[in-house]
């Protein structure tokens, strides 16, 4: 029996618009498996929205919840970042740089990262929020954290493909692993490498289903 995924990313819940509609037109259970990609709801914040842990949990069998950047956003990074596996309901997970497998199928759960090349760091830096809104051990988060944040995540990814026997892979990054079929409105913004990574041969020599 082939295991039928369901994911969803950036609902953004600390924004009241985006939480009332969930809340008139919440996820319709389609799959056993909900994959929660990201920018869900800050951790800063997650206490206001127990509701919506509660509703995943009684509606879906399993729930992984893997943060995307806004996730860190007024909360220190180095305290939540790396390997996560951890249990928010019974059936729902928070999860980073790890992997499962249900039956035939191995998930494998990264944020990712971008990478952003000198070149334009320092515009960057100025002008997303990451920069202003996430520190990291106390500090200002910088570009050169948000890349060794990458590099752990590729290497994580790389070795996890290593491992795959006769399972199905299934991937699941928060941000994008290719700028092909990229927003063409955004072509050539000097932000784009803060959103994707061009990863096109990785996964084209990979055995990556999904």
């Amino acid at each position: 029996m082939p295991l039928k995924l369901q994911y969803a990313s950036d609902l953004h819940l600390e924004f009241p618009a985006n939480k009332e509609f969930l809340k008139q037109h919440p996820l319709q259970p389609l799959g056993e498996v909900l994959v929660l990609a990201g920018d869900i709801v800050p951790f800063a914040e997650m206490d206001k929205h127990k509701d919506f842990f509660s509703y995943v949990s009684d509606h879906f069998v399993t729930t992984y919840w893997l943060p995307g950047n806004h996730e860190y956003y007024h909360s220190d990074i180095a305290q939540k970042s790396g390997m996560l596996h951890e249990k928010i309901r019974s059936n729902v997970f928070l999860v980073n740089n790890t992997s499962v497998v249900h039956g035939n199928a191995k998930l494998i759960f990264s944020t990712l990262w971008s990478k952003i090349s000198q070149g334009y760091q320092w515009q960057i830096e100025r002008s997303l929020n990451d920069f202003h809104l996430i520190i990291h051990k106390g500090f200002r988060f910088s570009g050169e954290q948000y890349n060794q944040l990458h590099e752990e995540s590729l290497a994580f990814i790389h070795n996890e493909l290593k491992t795959v026997q006769d399972e199905k892979v299934a991937v699941f990054t928060h941000h994008c692993p290719t700028f092909l079929n990229y927003p063409e409105q955004y072509k050539g913004d000097v932000l784009n490498e803060a959103f994707a990574v061009e990863l096109y041969d990785l996964i084209e020599a990979s055995n990556i289903a999904y």
